[in-house]
């Protein structure tokens, strides 16, 4: 199977090039697609001339910026152009060794039912330090309305956390068949995504990942985590440059979960 990695910017090309300069020559990746999601600054120039340097990097112009869903499903657009079977979604601020990227590939390859696959997250996040906690930022069971709301609040989150996370023995089996994983790092299939019609574009930003989830799940395919494998990310980097306000960033929160439901 042709695997493509997609990767959108916004005003970030410091990571995304960061990002590129590590993962970019990765023979496990067939195509490499890099959108710009309308930055307003020198991603554009900067990112373009990067692309243009590699043969089997693809440089998009996103010329308006609705949201991260979007910008997504833009380059997954192109990949199913291209003939990829499937792609990893990374954002800017993730960083990931190419076995990981190989075993989430041969995971796909080998279960046909599952649609959405992701190895677990290693975060500087304001989850906490607990084990069970930082585990759960990779991934959850589907979630009711008030879970969700919970989820949405620093402090409730932390009150919750057992209600809201898998319990740290979950994480024992080699792969584990969830509710929604991080849309930081995520693999999905490209004609099932496709098929969806991609990220939900009235979701802005928060939440696509577990609307994307319920979708696959609606026409039979699972979203998987394998759990010995793990990449790091700077949680919200990429986010925060786009979105300083701590405000804001709950206001959009908050309005996706209402969306979702």
């Amino acid at each position: 199977m042709k695997l493509a990695l997609v990767v959108l910017n916004y005003n970030d090309a410091d990571n995304t090039l960061k990002l590129l300069g590590s993962v970019a020559d990765y023979a496990v990746f067939d195509k490499v697609i890099v959108v710009d999601n309308a930055s307003n600054d020198d991603s554009k120039v900067r990112l373009k001339s990067f692309c243009e340097k590699n043969e089997k990097v693809y440089f998009v112009d996103n010329h308006e910026n609705k949201g991260y869903g979007a910008g997504n499903n833009v380059g997954i657009r192109v990949a199913k152009d291209l003939g990829m079977d499937l792609v990893l979604i990374a954002n800017p601020d993730t960083d990931f060794e190419e076995n990981v990227i190989k075993v989430l590939k041969s995971a796909m390859e080998k279960n046909e039912d599952i649609g959405i696959c992701a190895p677990l997250v290693e975060t500087n996040d304001v989850y906490g330090s607990r084990e069970n906690v930082l585990k759960g930022a990779s991934c959850w069971p589907m979630r009711d309305f008030l879970h969700s709301l919970a989820e949405n609040g620093p402090i409730c989150r932390r009150i919750f956390t057992k209600a809201l996370h898998y319990d740290r023995n979950f994480y024992n089996a080699k792969i584990r068949k969830v509710g929604a994983v991080l849309g930081a790092l995520l693999m999905v299939r490209v004609d099932a995504f496709i098929r969806l019609r991609g990220y939900d574009e009235k979701m802005f930003l928060y939440g696509e990942e577990d609307l994307l989830s319920k979708k696959m799940e609606d026409i039979g395919l699972k979203t998987a985590v394998i759990t010995g494998y793990k990449y790091k990310h700077i949680h919200s980097a990429s986010i925060k440059k786009s979105l300083k306000s701590l405000y804001s960033r709950q206001k959009i929160r908050e309005e996706s979960t209402m969306y979702f439901y």
